[in-house]
Protein backbone atom coordinates (compact mmCIF):
# COMPACT_ATOMS: atom_id res chain seq x y z
CA UNK A 1 0.00 0.00 0.00
CA UNK A 2 1.28 3.53 -0.84
CA UNK A 3 0.94 6.67 0.72
CA UNK A 4 1.93 10.36 0.60
CA UNK A 5 2.17 12.65 3.81
CA UNK A 6 4.08 15.96 3.44
CA UNK A 7 5.17 15.12 0.08
CA UNK A 8 7.19 11.77 1.48
CA UNK A 9 5.91 8.86 -0.03
CA UNK A 10 5.43 5.96 2.11
CA UNK A 11 5.25 2.04 0.58
CA UNK A 12 4.21 -0.52 3.30
CA UNK A 13 4.42 -4.24 2.78
CA UNK A 14 3.38 -7.24 4.21
CA UNK A 15 5.48 -10.19 4.45
CA UNK A 16 3.79 -12.82 3.08
CA UNK A 17 3.98 -16.61 4.81
CA UNK A 18 6.29 -17.73 1.85
CA UNK A 19 8.61 -14.76 2.24
CA UNK A 20 9.42 -15.48 6.29
CA UNK A 21 13.36 -15.95 6.27
CA UNK A 22 14.20 -14.05 3.50
CA UNK A 23 17.01 -11.23 3.91
CA UNK A 24 14.83 -7.75 3.97
CA UNK A 25 16.90 -6.50 1.52
CA UNK A 26 16.05 -9.04 -1.11
CA UNK A 27 12.63 -8.83 -0.50
CA UNK A 28 12.58 -4.93 -0.85
CA UNK A 29 14.34 -5.65 -4.49
CA UNK A 30 11.76 -8.12 -5.50
CA UNK A 31 8.50 -6.38 -4.07
CA UNK A 32 9.11 -2.68 -5.36
CA UNK A 33 10.90 -3.29 -8.62
CA UNK A 34 14.21 -1.76 -7.44
CA UNK A 35 17.63 -2.60 -8.19
CA UNK A 36 19.08 -4.40 -4.86
CA UNK A 37 21.82 -1.87 -4.35
CA UNK A 38 19.08 0.93 -3.94
CA UNK A 39 17.10 -0.92 -1.34
CA UNK A 40 20.67 -1.60 0.78
CA UNK A 41 21.13 2.11 -0.06
CA UNK A 42 17.27 3.23 1.44
CA UNK A 43 18.39 0.36 4.18
CA UNK A 44 21.58 2.43 5.14
CA UNK A 45 19.62 5.72 5.14
CA UNK A 46 17.46 4.47 7.32
CA UNK A 47 14.78 5.06 5.35
CA UNK A 48 12.93 1.58 6.10
CA UNK A 49 11.43 0.08 9.05
CA UNK A 50 10.64 -3.28 10.43
CA UNK A 51 7.85 -2.21 12.93
CA UNK A 52 9.61 -0.20 15.25
CA UNK A 53 13.13 -1.27 14.36
CA UNK A 54 15.64 0.22 11.58
CA UNK A 55 17.10 -2.95 10.12
CA UNK A 56 19.89 -3.77 8.84
CA UNK A 57 20.49 -5.21 5.08
CA UNK A 58 21.24 -8.64 6.02
CA UNK A 59 18.02 -9.22 8.33
CA UNK A 60 15.66 -11.96 8.05
CA UNK A 61 11.72 -11.18 8.10
CA UNK A 62 8.49 -12.95 9.47
CA UNK A 63 5.63 -13.28 8.07
CA UNK A 64 3.25 -11.00 9.25
CA UNK A 65 5.66 -8.14 9.75
CA UNK A 66 4.78 -4.34 8.22
CA UNK A 67 8.22 -2.70 6.34
CA UNK A 68 7.22 0.59 5.81
CA UNK A 69 9.81 2.61 3.63
CA UNK A 70 9.74 6.44 3.14
CA UNK A 71 11.14 7.62 -0.01
CA UNK A 72 12.38 10.97 0.63
CA UNK A 73 14.70 9.54 3.19
CA UNK A 74 15.06 11.21 6.85
CA UNK A 75 15.66 14.43 7.11
CA UNK A 76 14.36 16.00 3.76
CA UNK A 77 11.61 18.32 4.45
CA UNK A 78 9.14 19.68 1.66
CA UNK A 79 9.56 23.40 1.00
CA UNK A 80 6.75 24.37 -1.56
CA UNK A 81 8.60 26.75 -3.17
CA UNK A 82 7.95 28.02 -7.42
CA UNK A 83 9.92 25.92 -9.54
CA UNK A 84 10.07 26.04 -13.33
CA UNK A 85 8.50 23.01 -14.54
CA UNK A 86 9.54 22.09 -18.24
CA UNK A 87 7.33 18.35 -18.90
CA UNK A 88 6.15 16.29 -15.70
CA UNK A 89 4.16 12.98 -16.02
CA UNK A 90 4.10 9.89 -13.87
CA UNK A 91 7.11 8.72 -13.83
CA UNK A 92 9.53 12.06 -14.42
CA UNK A 93 9.71 16.07 -13.82
CA UNK A 94 12.09 17.93 -15.73
CA UNK A 95 13.00 21.13 -14.76
CA UNK A 96 14.29 24.42 -15.41
CA UNK A 97 16.76 24.83 -12.38
CA UNK A 98 17.31 28.40 -11.34
CA UNK A 99 20.69 30.04 -10.32
CA UNK A 100 21.54 29.13 -6.79
CA UNK A 101 19.47 25.76 -5.71
CA UNK A 102 21.14 22.65 -5.10
CA UNK A 103 19.78 19.91 -6.61
CA UNK A 104 19.72 17.64 -3.27
CA UNK A 105 20.62 18.69 0.86
CA UNK A 106 24.24 18.22 1.02
CA UNK A 107 25.04 15.94 4.18
CA UNK A 108 22.55 15.86 7.35
CA UNK A 109 21.79 20.07 6.33
CA UNK A 110 18.33 20.60 6.06
CA UNK A 111 18.10 23.17 3.47
CA UNK A 112 15.80 24.41 0.77
CA UNK A 113 16.83 22.29 -2.96
CA UNK A 114 15.41 20.86 -6.10
CA UNK A 115 14.76 17.90 -4.25
CA UNK A 116 12.63 19.62 -1.41
CA UNK A 117 10.72 21.54 -3.63
CA UNK A 118 9.46 18.52 -5.97
CA UNK A 119 8.59 16.82 -2.43
CA UNK A 120 6.40 19.49 -1.90
CA UNK A 121 4.29 18.68 -4.83
CA UNK A 122 4.48 14.82 -4.76
CA UNK A 123 6.48 11.78 -4.26
CA UNK A 124 10.43 11.15 -5.92
CA UNK A 125 11.50 7.84 -6.57
CA UNK A 126 13.55 5.99 -4.06
CA UNK A 127 17.59 6.68 -4.40
CA UNK A 128 20.43 7.05 -2.78
CA UNK A 129 20.18 8.48 1.32
CA UNK A 130 18.95 11.99 0.47
CA UNK A 131 18.72 12.25 -2.99
CA UNK A 132 15.29 10.79 -4.39
CA UNK A 133 14.73 11.09 -7.77
CA UNK A 134 18.42 12.33 -8.73
CA UNK A 135 20.04 10.78 -11.59
CA UNK A 136 22.41 13.67 -12.50
CA UNK A 137 23.55 17.39 -11.12
CA UNK A 138 23.70 20.52 -11.96
CA UNK A 139 26.15 23.03 -9.78
CA UNK A 140 23.86 25.25 -7.77
CA UNK A 141 25.43 28.50 -9.78
CA UNK A 142 24.01 26.57 -12.79
CA UNK A 143 20.51 26.93 -14.49
CA UNK A 144 18.84 24.37 -16.95
CA UNK A 145 17.27 21.49 -17.87
CA UNK A 146 17.48 18.83 -14.94
CA UNK A 147 15.45 15.54 -15.10
CA UNK A 148 14.44 13.63 -11.76
CA UNK A 149 12.47 9.91 -11.55
CA UNK A 150 9.43 9.61 -10.03
CA UNK A 151 9.45 6.26 -10.32
CA UNK A 152 11.78 2.88 -9.35
CA UNK A 153 11.16 2.30 -12.87
CA UNK A 154 12.00 5.26 -14.03
CA UNK A 155 14.91 6.15 -11.89
CA UNK A 156 16.64 2.25 -13.11
CA UNK A 157 16.32 3.70 -17.36
CA UNK A 158 17.08 6.77 -16.96
CA UNK A 159 20.47 5.96 -14.45
CA UNK A 160 21.30 3.45 -17.05
CA UNK A 161 20.49 6.22 -20.16
CA UNK A 162 23.49 7.95 -18.29
CA UNK A 163 25.64 5.32 -17.35
CA UNK A 164 25.81 4.70 -21.04
CA UNK A 165 26.59 7.50 -22.09
CA UNK A 166 22.84 7.87 -24.20
CA UNK A 167 21.48 11.42 -22.93
CA UNK A 168 22.10 14.27 -24.92
CA UNK A 169 23.50 17.68 -23.27
CA UNK A 170 24.06 20.78 -24.41
CA UNK A 171 24.68 23.63 -22.54
CA UNK A 172 25.24 27.62 -23.14
CA UNK A 173 28.60 28.64 -21.89
CA UNK A 174 29.69 32.55 -22.22
CA UNK A 175 33.52 32.18 -21.98
CA UNK A 176 36.13 34.98 -21.67
CA UNK A 177 38.27 35.38 -24.66
CA UNK A 178 37.68 34.97 -28.20
CA UNK A 179 38.50 31.38 -29.73
CA UNK A 180 40.13 31.27 -33.11
CA UNK A 181 38.70 27.69 -33.94
CA UNK A 182 35.15 27.31 -35.00
CA UNK A 183 34.52 23.62 -32.73
CA UNK A 184 36.77 21.91 -30.76
CA UNK A 185 37.06 19.27 -28.04
CA UNK A 186 38.67 19.13 -24.81
CA UNK A 187 40.19 15.94 -23.25
CA UNK A 188 41.66 14.98 -20.04
CA UNK A 189 40.82 13.57 -16.74
CA UNK A 190 39.73 14.98 -13.61
CA UNK A 191 40.10 14.56 -10.02
CA UNK A 192 39.69 16.15 -6.82
CA UNK A 193 42.92 18.82 -6.66
CA UNK A 194 44.96 17.72 -3.53
CA UNK A 195 45.61 20.88 -1.81
CA UNK A 196 42.35 23.09 -2.35
CA UNK A 197 40.08 19.89 -2.19
CA UNK A 198 36.62 21.58 -3.08
CA UNK A 199 38.19 22.33 -6.39
CA UNK A 200 38.36 19.87 -9.19
CA UNK A 201 41.99 19.78 -11.65
CA UNK A 202 43.10 18.54 -14.64
CA UNK A 203 45.07 14.85 -14.03
CA UNK A 204 44.50 11.82 -12.64
CA UNK A 205 40.58 10.79 -11.60
CA UNK A 206 38.40 9.89 -14.02
CA UNK A 207 38.14 10.38 -17.79
CA UNK A 208 36.45 13.04 -19.23
CA UNK A 209 35.63 14.81 -22.80
CA UNK A 210 33.98 17.92 -23.59
CA UNK A 211 33.32 19.14 -27.00
CA UNK A 212 32.35 22.33 -28.25
CA UNK A 213 30.68 24.65 -31.20
CA UNK A 214 31.61 28.47 -31.29
CA UNK A 215 28.10 30.27 -31.80
CA UNK A 216 29.48 34.13 -31.61
CA UNK A 217 32.36 35.80 -30.24
CA UNK A 218 32.98 40.16 -29.92
CA UNK A 219 34.12 42.10 -27.35
CA UNK A 220 37.02 39.57 -26.07
CA UNK A 221 34.27 37.22 -25.09
CA UNK A 222 32.79 33.95 -27.14
CA UNK A 223 29.57 32.35 -26.92
CA UNK A 224 29.64 28.47 -27.59
CA UNK A 225 27.26 25.34 -27.38
CA UNK A 226 28.84 23.09 -25.08
CA UNK A 227 28.17 18.83 -25.20
CA UNK A 228 29.89 17.52 -22.35
CA UNK A 229 30.27 13.54 -23.59
CA UNK A 230 30.90 12.40 -20.17
CA UNK A 231 29.44 13.77 -16.52
CA UNK A 232 32.15 14.64 -14.20
CA UNK A 233 31.64 17.17 -11.47
CA UNK A 234 32.62 21.04 -12.60
CA UNK A 235 33.55 18.87 -15.73
CA UNK A 236 32.68 21.98 -18.48
CA UNK A 237 34.01 24.78 -15.98
CA UNK A 238 37.35 23.03 -15.72
CA UNK A 239 37.69 21.96 -19.10
CA UNK A 240 37.32 25.70 -20.40
CA UNK A 241 39.14 27.25 -18.08
CA UNK A 242 42.25 24.56 -18.84
CA UNK A 243 42.20 26.16 -22.66
CA UNK A 244 42.26 29.50 -21.32
CA UNK A 245 38.74 30.31 -21.87
CA UNK A 246 37.02 29.98 -18.31
CA UNK A 247 33.26 30.70 -17.87
CA UNK A 248 32.09 34.09 -17.52
CA UNK A 249 31.51 34.45 -13.78
CA UNK A 250 33.25 31.69 -12.38
CA UNK A 251 35.20 32.32 -9.04
CA UNK A 252 36.73 29.24 -8.80
CA UNK A 253 38.39 28.96 -12.39
CA UNK A 254 38.96 32.06 -13.44
CA UNK A 255 36.21 33.78 -14.72
CA UNK A 256 35.99 35.86 -12.09
CA UNK A 257 33.21 37.55 -9.81
CA UNK A 258 29.24 37.52 -10.80
CA UNK A 259 26.38 34.87 -11.78
CA UNK A 260 28.13 32.05 -13.61
CA UNK A 261 27.06 32.29 -17.65
CA UNK A 262 26.56 28.52 -17.83
CA UNK A 263 23.37 26.97 -18.89
CA UNK A 264 21.87 23.60 -18.98
CA UNK A 265 19.77 24.81 -22.21
CA UNK A 266 18.73 20.57 -24.37
CA UNK A 267 18.16 17.38 -22.80
CA UNK A 268 16.92 14.65 -24.80
CA UNK A 269 16.51 10.57 -23.69
CA UNK A 270 14.49 7.59 -24.05
CA UNK A 271 11.40 7.69 -21.99
CA UNK A 272 11.43 5.10 -19.36
CA UNK A 273 7.80 3.88 -19.46
CA UNK A 274 7.68 4.09 -23.86
CA UNK A 275 11.54 4.14 -25.20
CA UNK A 276 10.42 7.01 -27.37
CA UNK A 277 13.02 9.94 -27.86
CA UNK A 278 12.15 13.19 -26.10
CA UNK A 279 13.77 16.22 -25.98
CA UNK A 280 13.40 19.50 -23.94
CA UNK A 281 14.24 22.63 -23.94
CA UNK A 282 14.88 25.08 -20.67
CA UNK A 283 14.93 28.96 -21.42
CA UNK A 284 18.40 30.59 -20.68
CA UNK A 285 18.41 33.33 -17.62
CA UNK A 286 18.48 36.71 -19.28
CA UNK A 287 22.26 37.45 -19.34
CA UNK A 288 22.45 35.25 -22.31
CA UNK A 289 19.55 37.37 -24.30
CA UNK A 290 22.51 39.86 -25.51
CA UNK A 291 24.15 37.24 -27.08
CA UNK A 292 21.10 35.18 -29.35
CA UNK A 293 20.25 37.84 -30.92
CA UNK A 294 17.92 36.63 -33.76
CA UNK A 295 18.03 33.13 -32.23
CA UNK A 296 15.78 33.80 -30.70
CA UNK A 297 14.85 33.41 -26.81
CA UNK A 298 15.15 29.84 -26.46
CA UNK A 299 18.69 29.20 -27.75
CA UNK A 300 20.41 28.01 -30.50
CA UNK A 301 18.78 26.10 -33.88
Amino acid sequence: MTATTNGTRLERIVVEADEGGERVDRLLARRLGIPRSLAQALLAGGSVRVGEELPSRSRRVQPGEEIVVGWSGPGIVPTPVPIPILYEDEDLVVVNKPRGLKVHPVGARSEVTVVSALLARGPLAPGEPGRPGVVHRLDAATTGALVLAKTPRALESLLEQFRRREVKKEYLALVRGELDVAEGAVEGSLGRDRRHPWRIAVGGGKDAQTEFTVLARREGRSLLLVRPQTGRTHQIRVHLAAIGHPVVGDPLYGGGAGPLHLHAWRLGLRHPASGVWAEWEAGPPLEFAPWLGERGSTGPR
